[in-house]
């Protein structure tokens, strides 16, 4: 199917909403399109105008669309993809790990417009996502905001082939792109679809709900994060002790990604202080106002009033405080429009500031970098917060907060691993996706289940998924053996790594020549088990071999284990390694590493066969599940060849 199925649909396909034909024990037409489809169809028809779609199926087009968050990327993605082979689609919802370094997306992708192709590069949040060169480049920068009232309506009969009556703006509120695709089934009546959604809104609200009442101590925080909640928390409570004054308090802008909790920081923050909670955003401002300058100014006063006149102690947060421009950088035509807002907000600020009251403003933003000087100087929003992405330990309390006991604490932490680059936000909409899914096939959450959605297949071919199994089963056979503690084995990919074994040997501190030469033949494991029960060794090692050279450098010149003390700084590449060159004692010692690593695999090959059957079937296999697997069975005593001894080369006295 090719572009041009972005039509509007015809006058035929509208959808009459005063419609009262009853639907009790009506048998739905039969459906003419996915949920999913039908609704990413909607959504793009919404904002899509006569120039546009002629742009769409023009060559050698770039179209950057912004969805309002990361599942409606991936939706756009999934209906989009496919449709012309004229056009590359591509959704990218998060940064790229290149050598522990974050960098932008998409690059890759514009080399295709040299061949006559059009791009449609689709993220939540392009601006700091993709390579600039796309976002100056694009012929079009789609923004295309959640689906409205109509847009969910025309889904429902999209789907049922019914008309739609009964639903209103509150059975949708706060509702996600899964919720809504969970909730609008084939097979469903209308009725049952509009049932379905005032559940899943019930339940939202009533999440929400309770996350703003959870205390900071229940809250996944960074550690700075967490350092600032708890020491303003404090000065709160002395404050509604009356131990110290209100001017003890320092008003604050949180910045970060978005999702990461901003609000919800602010939020929990007020309710574990006992304090009231007023939030507003700058974009609320324009919505209450229809963008008048003076309408808008009038939006921003019953904000600051409403905390100027609370009875009591007050938290008020302003977000998207980036919606102020920075007048440095304002051309003198709308410098003349914003300066009166940006001025009446820093007179108001310094009002609540002056007031004497038990007032904490807080503001928040994804780019505190675009912010005028004047919101952040002392006085004002002067404490800067990095609300960033949760580190290792915050994931896996996320995970398990979320989800319970339904998964181990095992499969927690792995979900925790994966999750690198994941906020709080897309973490929760995972665990809700998850276990809605379970519930409506009347089953229990599966590992699985998680998995599919944190890192989703990619597509690869089912040979390349036997290749990539077989390698990292020789990984952990090998390490199993070598009594290496394994926290899992994954097939998935993630970024330019087509699969993994994890272990614990980090974790041992200080490292001996035995523990090198076992992490050493370990790492080669993967190469072996291609050599003697695959197609032969192939580039997919390249990674393997050089991480273990360096190893063998490193052990043989910075941590002084093959004999000689002398480190690298003071060692050329060309000098001797106790009276071998430092190439050939590197050599050497890897093919018999390599050897090690072989034999090993030669003797375990059933249970090499037997871990890349469930790998295939299962992604990823944790360490609990591999000795399970293995019938916990402790790894044989290795034979007398495949045993490294220390004195391989001659020893100089000291």
């Amino acid at each position: 199917m090719s572009l041009s199925r972005l039509n509007v649909p015809s006058a035929s396909d509208d959808i009459d909403d005063t419609d009262d034909q009853a639907q009790e024990g009506v048998t739905p037409r039969r459906a003419t399109e996915r949920p999913g489809d039908a609704l990413a169809r909607l959504m793009l028809d919404a904002v899509l105008n006569r120039k546009l779609r002629r742009l769409m199926k023009a060559a050698s087009r770039l179209i950057v669309i912004k969805t309002a968050d990361e599942l409606a990327a991936r939706l756009m993605d999934s209906y989009l993809t496919g449709h012309d082979r004229a056009v590359a689609v591509e959704a990218y919802t998060e940064l790229t790990r290149t050598g522990g370094r974050l960098e932008q997306q998409g690059r890759d992708d514009l080399r295709k417009l040299e061949h006559g192709r059009s791009v449609i590069l689709i993220s939540q949040d392009p601006e700091r996502i993709l390579v600039h060169e796309a976002m100056g480049s694009a012929d079009a920068i789609i923004v295309l905001p959640p689906p409205d009232l109509a847009i969910i309506r025309k889904t429902i009969r999209a789907v049922t082939g019914r008309t739609v009556r009964g639903l209103h703006r509150p059975d949708i509120e706060e509702l996600s792109i899964a919720d809504l695709t969970t909730a609008i089934r084939p097979g469903l009546t209308s009725r049952e679809c509009v049932i379905n959604l005032r559940r899943a809104a019930r339940n939202r609200i009533q999440t929400l709900d309770n996350n703003c009442v959870l205390a900071l101590e229940d809250l996944a925080m960074t550690r700075p994060v967490a350092a600032w909640a708890f020491d303003t928390l404090r000065i709160m409570e002395n404050i509604s002790s009356g131990k110290i004054e209100s001017t003890a308090l320092r008003y604050a802008c949180l910045e970060g990604p978005p999702g990461t909790g901003k609000t919800t920081v602010a939020a929990a923050l007020a309710k574990s202080a006992g304090w009231n909670f007023v939030s507003t955003s700058v974009g609320r401002w324009f919505a209450e106002s229809g963008g008048h300058l003076g309408d808008v100014i009038r939006a921003a006063r019953r904000f600051f009033d409403e905390i100027a006149l609370a009875k009591g102690p007050v938290v008020g947060l302003l977000d998207e405080i980036d919606g102020l421009p920075n007048r440095a950088a304002m051309v003198p035509s709308d410098s003349q429009w914003w300066t009166p807002v940006i001025t009446f907000t820093l007179t108001e600020i310094d009002r609540l500031r002056q007031a004497g009251k038990p007032i904490l403003l807080i503001g928040a933003t994804n780019h505190i970098e675009r912010l005028d000087a004047a919101l952040i100087r002392p006085g004002r929003l002067e404490t800067k917060v990095s609300v960033l992405l949760p580190d290792f330990d915050d994931r896996r309390r996320l995970f398990g907060g979320f989800l319970g006991d339904r998964i181990s604490d095992d499969g927690v932490a792995m979900l925790a691993r994966l999750a690198v680059t994941a906020t709080p936000a897309r973490i929760e909409s995972w665990c809700r996706t998850a276990l809605a899914r379970a519930e409506s096939e009347n089953r229990k959450l599966a590992l699985r289940d998680l998995v599919d959605l944190v890192a989703p297949a990619d597509g690869r071919s089912a040979e390349k998924d036997h290749a990539v199994a077989l390698h990292e089963a020789g990984h952990a056979i090998v390490a199993h053996d070598l009594g290496l503690p394994i926290l899992e084995i994954s097939i998935l990919r993630m970024g330019t790594v087509g699969g993994w074994v994890n272990t614990r040997a980090e974790e041992q501190g200080l490292f001996t020549r035995p523990e090198i030469e076992r992490l050493g033949t370990m790492i080669l494991g993967g190469r072996a088990a291609d050599m003697v029960l695959g197609q032969g060794a192939h580039a997919g090692a390249a990674s393997d071999i050089d991480a273990v050279n360096t190893l063998l450098r490193s052990a043989m010149l910075d941590f002084g284990l093959y004999g000689s003390l002398k480190t690298a700084k003071n060692t050329d590449i060309r000098n001797f390694v106790d009276g071998v060159p430092l190439a050939t004692a590197i050599e050497m010692e890897l093919n018999l590493l390599l050897e090690r690593a072989i034999a090993i695999v030669s003797r375990r090959r059933e249970d090499i066969f037997m871990l890349v059957a469930v790998l295939l079937k299962e992604r990823v296999v944790t360490g609990d599940r591999l000795n399970e697997l293995l019938g916990n069975v402790a790894a044989a005593a290795p034979s007398e060849e495949e045993t490294i001894g220390d004195s391989r080369y001659p020893r100089r006295s000291a």
